[in-house]
């Protein structure tokens, strides 16, 4: 069982069962998609510093700004998505109105990835020098082996942020139970992920004004599907509403 500080974080009754957790999904897309394009065309803007200065080959100041800027804007547009998926009235402004609420603990959460991303940096030249290279290759495999349990971690701890407005350390111990007690959701969101930057790479980077919505809407139903699944019947009872 899941607990915060206040005891057990209920979910509502709506929520996808495992059978109707892509129809559901897709159908929230559909009914949506105004308001998921124009979320992730703003969350994409959000981004763009950063990326601007990654190809422009200024690799420690794009880390920088995309730790202050990539972090907020995903955590933000993750609540306009819980909206969209709880079937709650939704608008662009709740975006823009996480973004303040959420800054500091989603820019702490994606610390990690870019302290992994800085090793990485300095490490990879030195694949080139033949005497270091059978020290750096080793460390390398460590860092991408952290990196995806640090992925797996946020494909919940963000969600959560947005669904339940946890605190950091809350959020981040109900994900990697969330993580390890449903292995193949969270492969299942790891392949999509890799599929989606497949289709970015090589059929058009015009997909990154679509596919983040799409991705983010995933992660929400499937946050909340899992947290279902840790409520005991008595809990679920409790949370139905009186006929």
């Amino acid at each position: 069982m899941i607990f915060h500080r206040n005891g057990i974080q209920r979910v509502d009754s709506t929520v996808p069962r495992s059978h109707s957790y892509v129809r559901m999904t897709v159908a929230r897309l559909w009914e949506s998609s105004p308001l998921l394009l124009l979320a992730s065309f703003v969350f994409t803007v959000l981004c763009a510093p950063a990326c601007v200065l990654f190809l422009c080959g200024l690799f420690i100041p794009a880390i920088a700004v995309g730790t202050l800027t990539i972090p907020p804007a995903w955590a933000a547009l993750l609540v306009l998505e819980a909206a969209v998926a709880q079937g709650s009235r939704a608008n662009i402004g709740m975006l823009f109105r996480a973004l303040p609420r959420l800054w500091s603990r989603s820019v702490a959460l994606g610390l990690p990835a870019s302290t992994l991303a800085l090793i990485a940096l300095f490490t990879l030249p030195l694949l080139t020098v033949p005497e270091a290279s059978s020290v750096v290759l080793p460390g390398l495999v460590a860092d991408a082996s952290l990196a995806g349990v640090l992925v797996s971690l946020y494909l919940y701890a963000f969600p959560l942020l947005g669904l339940h407005n946890l605190s950091l350390c809350t959020a981040l111990r109900n994900a990697a139970i969330l993580a390890s007690r449903h292995i193949s959701n969270t492969l299942g969101l790891l392949g999509m992920a890799i599929l989606f930057a497949m289709a970015i790479c090589y059929l058009s980077s015009g997909l990154l004004f679509i596919l983040p919505s799409v991705w983010g809407l995933f992660i929400v139903n499937n946050c909340r599907m899992v947290l279902d699944e840790e409520l005991t019947p008595a809990e679920k009872l409790q949370n139905e509403p009186e006929q």
